[in-house]
């Protein structure tokens, strides 16, 4: 499969072009970093248009998502840049360009009124200077407004410094979040404001704690609550959408996070309305990747690429790496692959490796992965 000029062309795009008319959902789930993901999200995107998919689901909190909205409906991914200059982890996976356009491709096709982008996650470690910014804009009182700008100042100089301990979502106490609900008393947009973070600091708090398990199964449990919100509140019998984002949350199954995400829900209500769910995971063999990490020198950086799980499973499915393209991608059905390997070969993958054959229907993967954009820096 190719990808020309926003267009996908190839055998491989035949194939994925020939779910679209009867899939509800897309599923596009990723290994964070690359470009390539958006960019063929956002070609599936053009076409199935036509089959009335509006929506965009997309890994960020829903008050994150509703200021980007505000944002790319105003402007696009240059006005996204802006905003982000010198807090480019404000808003995540939009501060890459190519899924900054991706996201504002649905806003632009937006009908008047309607809620293109769905956001469904935790507020984000990042949002932070957003959100306390405009706590101290909603302040119902001097004191109040003096306790946000403190934690926004506080804030600044975590980011600055590379501090990640100091981080107001992982330092946080729930003493914290009570002396701010009470300074913002009777301002009931502060007050969700300040639950919706304390509820992000508590899965951030459990991870600190060594309790990952725990940490996932709630986010998990709030990003299918969210989802499900979202999706009711959506015009029509069975909304359609498109939806982008890390591999663990879109395949059926469970993966090697041992919860039940986004792509397990979507199965029984695609089946419901006698719809279909098509998904994809694009995890390159090789590349480029671009790696975010918190460094007072600055948060991104581009590293090589190799996918040990993706050449164990081309290796045991019997196809050679030399069959994957460097420019270009190879697009992989995983049906006979699961067959052809049956129980023992299936049993023998690693955990992730077997959720993607398990979990997915298309493999999409290259020799030559592009890093993804940063918006700002």
């Amino acid at each position: 499969m190719s990808l020309i000029e926003g267009k996908l062309e190839g055998d491989g795009a035949d194939l994925l072009r020939a779910e679209l008319p009867s899939a509800q959902f897309i599923l596009i789930g990723e290994d964070h970093g690359f470009a390539d993901p958006p960019e063929i999200a956002l070609a599936l995107a053009r076409e199935a248009r036509a089959y009335n998919v509006v929506h965009h689901v997309i890994e960020t909190g829903p008050r994150t998502d509703r200021l980007l909205t505000e944002i790319l409906d105003g402007g696009n991914d240059a006005a996204l840049a802006g905003f982000l200059a010198n807090r480019p982890l404000a808003i995540p996976f939009a501060n890459m360009a190519e899924d900054a356009r991706l996201a504002d491709f649905f806003v632009d096709e937006a009908t008047p009124g309607s809620d293109p982008l769905w956001g469904v996650d935790q507020e984000f470690v990042g949002s932070t200077l957003i959100h306390l910014e405009k706590l101290a804009k909603m302040a119902p009182s001097s004191d109040a407004a003096a306790l946000a700008r403190a934690r926004l100042e506080t804030e600044k100089q975590a980011f600055a410094t590379g501090n990640l301990g100091a981080l107001f979502l992982l330092s946080a106490t729930q003493e914290d979040f009570a002396h701010l609900h009470a300074a913002f008393s009777g301002n009931a947009d502060a007050q969700a404001l300040i639950r919706e973070l304390s509820e992000s600091a508590e899965i951030y708090a459990l991870y600190g704690r060594g309790a990952n398990y725990a940490s996932n199964a709630a986010r998990v449990a709030l990003i299918r609550r969210q989802f499900l919100v979202a999706y009711r509140a959506a015009s029509g019998p069975a909304p359609r959408a498109l939806f982008k984002m890390g591999a663990s949350h879109l395949g059926k199954g469970t993966g090697s996070l041992n919860t039940f995400d986004l792509g397990s829900l979507t199965e029984g209500i695609a089946a419901a309305n006698g719809l279909d769910v098509l998904r994809i995971v694009f995890v390159p063999l090789e590349g480029q990747q671009t790696i975010t990490t918190l460094a007072a020198e600055g948060v991104f950086q581009t590293a090589g690429y190799r996918s040990k799980d993706v050449s164990a499973l081309l290796s045991a499915a019997g196809i050679g790496e030399e069959a994957i393209p460097a420019e270009g991608y190879a697009v992989i059905t995983l049906a006979p692959i699961r067959l052809q390997m049956e129980q023992s070969g299936l049993s023998a993958l690693s955990a992730d490796s077997r959720f993607f054959v398990l979990g997915y229907d298309y493999l999409i993967t290259t020799r030559g992965a592009r890093p993804a954009t940063p918006l700002a820096h």
